[in-house]
This record gives structure tokens, C-alpha cells and sequence, in this order.
């Protein structure tokens, strides 16, 4: 007998197939090098760390409120198991997730008995109880949960009476929400999904069943906006999503319909298939291939322990994939680490942060884009405050933001680790309440320049990044200015024109020391609500409102170690004024900004050259007096 012929059913001729590209996917025993290759080539090969899509259900009603959360694997069938138990037993609770945490919010919870406010968490990788994560902005249940990698948006629900209320968590920190804007009516019992960039809310009860399906753009806050109609109107529908895929499942009175939509555009759903049987108040979540419904009631009122699943990107009937661990209903809370909340991972090399601004409502969000490739602006977290009109810099490891207007003037100081998603945190106060100011910096020290206070100001104030505390004085302006563009070298800081008459002037500080700017040239055009950014030997002074007054494209530059006037550079693609801009070495993006109305533009140019600016992507909604910066500027 040869070895060749010898497998001993462990080197098998037709392979069992893994269950996906995860740690634990693979089908037992011994491997031959073709059929490693034949299972990579269809992206099914196991990835050490790679770990499996995990979904969890908690909550709902057994009879009385539940406390049990349930996991599933989703990649693969089978039965639940369990995971732990919520903070209380609690029946009509909404959820989201990212890939790391799982969030349960409101509900109607047993002791003390009604409704709750409560929000928990719990680690997808440690199974165990959940944690206290803060307070909704009202106790109710019956709301719907949405989400990125990021932000958790919950909306409507029942307060004692129905309510239209939008609010908002950074998941990957803890504290209570805050305010997002609010639905196109007063709904509960809706249904909830989302992809990296909007979140959808369908069907509910507003004195009577909706088929209503509205959406908001997640990394930015404001009122929901229309989007079309589920194929029949229903409360206690389940929701569940792809990137690009959203699917509404169920509800009403027993209905096994499965509606669909693309979640990029708007119109109507269109018919995906049916569930098992009519089944109403289930819960559920998804992979990005995959969504499972769980528990609920069918016709009679009967509580169901079924679990099944649909293919999300094809249509067709559900199938049965295995049982939960006891029979509930009564909207169970499901969410998991797969989907919607997976965004790319920001990079250490080269990244802008875009942070605050206005959409018409005044914005905390914090977005990002890695500067080495072009593409769209994904959510990286939130400022402490929602502001306008505020300044920014940065070191390689640290985003600060300064000042700005809420709409009232503030002096607050916070910032964000590039390494990492969330919430930025607090880093002190800036000398006095101010806006319309500018940043710049070295891998030391950042400047925030000008202003008004209320009345202009000449004022520079600076910080030391790597450690938190108040700003300290570091000289004056030439002139006192606000809405002007600042940028650097690792040796000087730049501020080139504002003014409420404009202005074209350019005048420079050396950073490492204090004291008062010095003159340092003419900008080609005069001009206010500018930005600037640079690489090391270069600066850049993008966009503005001219002496018309109307928006212009001009683009500056100058050799920031010398001093002279600046030389035409090129153009944006858009003219626009309050605009921002960041950097790496190479690369410079000017984002945002207003033609006349918000534009959601990001250009980019290749600093050491000149010419015309080319289309990079879109912020996540179109926003003007925002603050950029990076962790590869000029200033490094």
C-alpha cells in the first residue's frame, strides 16, 4: 500500500468545507496543500484571529421578562447557547453593536417594575453579564436601535406615549445619550438596520400601522428624512442589514413577509420572500452574508424558541437554523459583531480627522479618511460638545480641537488618540471662550491663533499636546483676525488671511519659542473662511470668501522657511468658503465648506506640485465651519 493511497479518512479526496474564513472554521484532520488552496481561492479558508460572527439575543418575555442572553454562532446552524444575563429582566428593549460591544437600551424592565431608561453593554469576545453603560434621554421601550462601527442611534419608542425623539451613544465609551433630532413622527414598535453610513427606521405604530421607512446619515445629527414604503404597513417588524442591504422581517398581525431595500438609495421595498410561519416581535441580527431572525410569536400567541435565516444578498424563503435556548417574544433585543457596525480600521500612517462644524444642526461628529487612498469619509467618534467654527492640530498621536460655538462662544479644549475610535476627552480650556480661530503645530506643541471673543482678537495660545492642561499665551497676531486658514512646518507656524473686511496677509511664529508673529508676505487674493494645511517645506491656503463677497477656488501656496508673497497654486473642484483641510506630507484635502449650502466635497493635490485640486470623496453629510487635521502633517 502506497502513502498516497493511504488517507485513513483523515487526508480526504473531497474535503469537508470550513464554515468561513474564522479561527474555528475549519472541518477536522489533515490537509493537502491543493485542497488549502482550492478553500483560500474561495475565501473560506480559516484565519488564525480571524474570529467567527458572533449574535447575541437578550431580553424579551417568557412568560415574564427575561434577563438570558442567548449566542449563536451566525456563520454556521445550530442550536443557542448561553452567554450571560442582562443587568435586569427585560422585555421590549432595542440593540446595536460594533464589532466589539454589544448594546441593550431601554425597555420595560420587572424590578422595579415599567419602563427603563437603562442602557448596558456587554464584550462580544468574554461571555458574561452586561454592564451599565448610561441612561437614555427618557425611560421607554419599544424603540429601534441603529448603528456603525462607532455612534448607536436609538429612535422612537414609548415614553408613556408614543415618541419621536432621536438620541445618540459613542459605543465604545460609556455616559448617557444625547440628542440626534427626531423622526418624521411620533412612532414605536419600528424596526431597525443600518450600514456603515445611514440607519433606517421602518413601519411602527403612530395611531395605527406605518409602513413608513425613514433614514438618517449616522455620523452626522439632525431630523430623519423620507424614504420610501415597506411592501405592507406593520408594527413588531425585525430588522437586520448588509452594507449595502437592508431587511425588514415579519410583524403586524402575524405576517411572514420579508421586505428589502438598498439602503444607498431610497424608494419602496420590494418583496424578499417569507419566514417560516406569520411571526411578529422576534429579534434579530446579521453577518454581512448572512441574517438571522430569533423567538417572537406566531398565530394564537404562541412563544417560538425557532431561529432562522436568510441569505441577504439573494432572495428567497427562510430556512431553519436551530433553537433558542427557551422560547421568548416580546421584541428581544438582538445585535452582533458582524455587518453593519464593521467600517475599515483607521490607519497609523496617514490620517485626517475632520471634526465638528454644521449641517445646519451643529455637529459633534468626528470623521475620518486614511489620505494614502481616496474614498469616502467614515465616522471615527465624537467631540465632548457640538460646535462650530472651532480650530484644530494635532501630533502623530493625538487630534485636538479648541473653541468654537455651540452656538454660544466655549474655550473647550479635547482630543481624540488616532489609534483608536470613540469619544475625544477632555484636555483643558483655551485662555477664553472663542471661535472662528485656527490651529496649527509641531509633534510638540499646538497653536490656536485669533478669533472672536465677541470682539476680534490677536491672541495666540498654545498647548502641549502629548500632555492635558490649559492653554498658556504665547504672543499676538499682527492684526486681531478670526476665519482665518494656519499651517506649519516642524519649525514654524503660519496664519494667512480673515478678518471680517478680508484680508491677505501672512504672518508666521516660530514654535518652539513665544512671542509675536512677524510678517511673512500677501496671500494672492484677499479673503476670510479660508483653511490651510502643508507638508514640511510647503504651505497651502485653500478656498475663502472673496471682497464680492463670494466663494472662490483659490488655492496658495508658499515655501514656509522663506518669506514672500504667495504663488498661485491651483484650483478647488468647487468654490467654497469656511471650509478645512489636512494633511499628510505629500497630500493635502481640503474638506467640506460652503458653496452657498453645505457641500459634503473632499479634494485632494499633491502639495510639492501645482495644479487644479481632484475629487477625493464625500464627508458623511455635507458640513461647512468644520476643523481638520492629521497625524502626518508638515508640522511633524
Amino acid at each position: 500500500m502506497s502513502i498516497k493511497n493511504w488517507n485513513a479518512g483523515i487526508i480526504r479526496p473531497v474535503p469537508v468545507a470550513p464554515a468561513g474564513p474564522y479561527q474555528d472554521g475549519a472541518a477536522p484532520g489533515v490537509w493537502t496543500l491543493d485542497q488549502v488552496a482550492y478553500w483560500s481561492k474561495q475565501g473560506l479558508w480559516p484565519i488564525a484571529g480571524n474570529a467567527a460572527p458572533i449574535g447575541l439575543f437578550g431580553g424579551g418575555n417568557t412568560g415574564t421578562q427575561s434577563n438570558v442572553i442567548n449566542k449563536i454562532n451566525i456563520a454556521t446552524t445550530g442550536n443557542a447557547s448561553s452567554f450571560g444575563l442582562l443587568v435586569g429582566r427585560i422585555r421590549e428593549l432595542s440593540s446595536c453593536a460594533s464589532s466589539i460591544r454589544g448594546i441593550f437600551a431601554g425597555g420595560n424592565i420587572s424590578s422595579p417594575a415599567g419602563v427603563t431608561n437603562i442602557i448596558q453593554y456587554v464584550t462580544f469576545a468574554t461571555s458574561g453579564n452586561a454592564v451599565d453603560f448610561g441612561d437614555l434621554t427618557a425611560a421607554k421601550d419599544r424603540n429601534a436601535g441603529v448603528s456603525n462601527y462607532v455612534r448607536g442611534v436609538f429612535g422612537g419608542g414609548d415614553t408613556g406615549a408614543n415618541t419621536n425623539v432621536i438620541e445618540y451613544i459613542t459605543i465604545a465609551s460609556t455616559g448617557n445619550a444625547a440628542d440626534f433630532g427626531d423622526l418624521l413622527f411620533a412612532n414605536r414598535e419600528l424596526a431597525g438596520c443600518s450600514s456603515t453610513t445611514r440607519g433606517l427606521f421602518a413601519g411602527g405604530d403612530a395611531a395605527g400601522y406605518t409602513n413608513v421607512i425613514q433614514y438618517i446619515t449616522i455620523a452626522s445629527t439632525g431630523d430623519a428624512t423620507d424614504f420610501g414604503d415597506l411592501t405592507v404597513a406593520r408594527n413588531y417588524a425585525s430588522g437586520f442589514s448588509s452594507e449595502t442591504r437592508g431587511i425588514f422581517a415579519g410583524g403586524g398581525s402575524y405576517l411572514n413577509v420579508i421586505d428589502y431595500v438598498t439602503i444607498a438609495s431610497s424608494g419602496n421595498a420590494s418583496d424578499f420572500g417569507d419566514l417560516l410561519t406569520g411571526y411578529r416581535e422576534t429579534g434579530a441580527c446579521a453577518s454581512s452574508t448572512r441574517g438571522v431572525v430569533a423567538g417572537g410569536l406566531i398565530t394564537g400567541g404562541v412563544y417560538q424558541n425557532v431561529i432562522q435565516y436568510v441569505t441577504i444578498a439573494s432572495t428567497g424563503n427562510a430556512v431553519d437554523f436551530g433553537d433558542l435556548t427557551v422560547a421568548r417574544t416580546q421584541n428581544l433585543g438582538g445585535c452582533s459583531s458582524a455587518a453593519d457596525a464593521v467600517q475599515p480600521t483607521p490607519t497609523s500612517a496617514a490620517m485626517a480627522l475632520f471634526g465638528g462644524g454644521t449641517t445646519g444642526t451643529v455637529q459633534a461628529s468626528i470623521q475620518y479618511v486614511n489620505i494614502a487612498t481616496t474614498g469616502d469619509a467614515y465616522m471615527f467618534g465624537n467631540l465632548t460638545q457640538a460646535r462650530r467654527e472651532l480650530g484644530a492640530c494635532a501630533s502623530s498621536t493625538r487630534g485636538v480641537w479648541a473653541g468654537g460655538a455651540t452656538p454660544t462662544n466655549v474655550n473647550i479644549i479635547d482630543y481624540v488618540t488616532f489609534s483608536s475610535f470613540g469619544a475625544a476627552t477632555d484636555f483643558g480650556d483655551l485662555l477664553t471662550v472663542v471661535f472662528r480661530l485656527a490651529g496649527c503645530g509641531s509633534e510638540t506643541r499646538g497653536l490656536f491663533g485669533g478669533g472672536s471673543t465677541g470682539s476680534l482678537s490677536n491672541v495666540i495660545a498654545y498647548i502641549t499636546i502629548a500632555s492635558a492642561g490649559n492653554a498658556t499665551d504665547f504672543g499676538d497676531l499682527i492684526r486681531q483676525n478670526e476665519f482665518l486658514g494656519a499651517c506649519s512646518s516642524t519649525t514654524r507656524g503660519v496664519f494667512g488671511g480673515g478678518g471680517t473686511t478680508n484680508t491677505n496677509v501672512i504672518d508666521y511664529v516660530t514654535i518652539a519659542s513665544t512671542g509675536n508673529a512677524t510678517d511673512f508676505g500677501d496671500l494672492t487674493l484677499a479673503r476670510r473662511a479660508l483653511a490651510g494645511c502643508s507638508s514640511s517645506t510647503r504651505g497651502l491656503f485653500g478656498g475663502g470668501l472673496d471682497n464680492t463677497p463670494a466663494a472662490t477656488n483659490v488655492i496658495d501656496y508658499i515655501t514656509i522657511a522663506s518669506t514672500g508673497n504667495a504663488t498661485d497654486f491651483g484650483d478647488l473642484t468647487v468654490a467654497r468658503y469656511s471650509i478645512s483641510a489636512a494633511s499628510s506630507a505629500t497630500i493635502g484635502l481640503f474638506g467640506g465648506g460652503n458653496t452657498g449650502s453645505s457641500s459634503n466635497v473632499i479634494d485632494y493635490v499633491t502639495i510639492a506640485s501645482s495644479g487644479n485640486a481632484t475629487d477625493f470623496g464625500d464627508l458623511a453629510s455635507a458640513n461647512n465651519t468644520l476643523a481638520g487635521c492629521s497625524n502626518a502633517h508638515g508640522g511633524l
